[in-house]
């Protein structure tokens, strides 16, 4: 049996009994394999850009014994699926502005699937604003370890319909002034304390740039209360969960 890192445990307990699922960038395939091994999941698609990866997900495939089911399909996000062929799409280790690039390439098969779980390496915030502000419905935030590192998972409902354009244009409120859309009052965390430990992580970084901009001469006072509101947000959250 395929055993997952934590990281890749959580995504997988998000993905319900009977949902076939495409994993966008899938690497050596562990996820989606892991759902078929299990039974969870009738159906998996395997998805690279690299031909190499997919490569090492056929060998994991074949080393698990899983010889229908599961394919591979080489291709950029979601180009090697149909609309709507899956119940879910699971797109992890990515950047998140690239998610959106991704999402916004063809906002009819985007809509056209159900349900999506993101991990971004970076810019979870920016994401959350994005999926927000194109009528994503965000069922949970949730964060978990893995090594030195503090990974989001967030997971989403597509609107029934999706309008392409540049995000930036899109009105809603910034992502870079909101310290909620870094770090929601409803995350969750894979273990006790992760939370806070986060809150203090972001706390610091925010901490950081403050100093930055108190020592910088040409700084509009308004740039330095927007960061000083933001660490008292990290702070609030932080003494919250003590």
């Amino acid at each position: 049996m395929i055993k997952l890192t934590d990281r890749l445990q959580l995504i997988a307990d998000m993905i319900e009994t009977g949902e076939t699922m495409a994993d966008i960038g899938t690497d050596h395939g562990f996820l989606p394999l892991y759902l078929m091994e299990s039974g969870k999941s009738p159906r998996v698609i395997m998805c690279d850009i690299s031909g190499p990866s997919l490569d090492k997900a056929r060998e994991a495939a074949a080393q698990t014994g899983i010889t229908s089911g599961a394919e591979c399909r080489e291709g950029d996000g979601l180009d090697v699926i149909e609309r709507g062929e899956v119940d879910a799409v699971v797109i992890a280790g990515m950047g998140g502005l690239l998610i959106t690039q991704i999402l916004d390439k063809d906002p009819a098969k985007t809509a056209s699937i159900r349900k999506y779980i993101f991990q971004p390496r970076n810019n979870a915030a920016l994401l959350r604003w994005w999926l927000t502000s194109k009528g994503f419905k965000i069922t949970k935030n949730s964060l978990v370890r893995e090594g030195k590192f503090i990974c989001e998972v967030i997971s989403a409902f597509a609107p029934k319909s999706l309008e392409t354009g540049d995000f930036r244009a899109s009105g809603g409120v910034s992502a870079k002034e909101d310290p909620s859309w870094d770090l929601p009052a409803d995350i969750t965390s894979s273990e006790k304390g992760l939370d806070r430990e986060f809150a203090l992580l972001k706390l610091s970084q925010e901490g950081k740039k403050l100093e930055g901009l108190r020592k910088s001469r040409n700084t509009d006072r308004k740039e330095i209360e927007k960061a000083e509101q933001r660490m008292a947000y990290f702070r609030r959250f932080a003494n919250d969960r003590i």
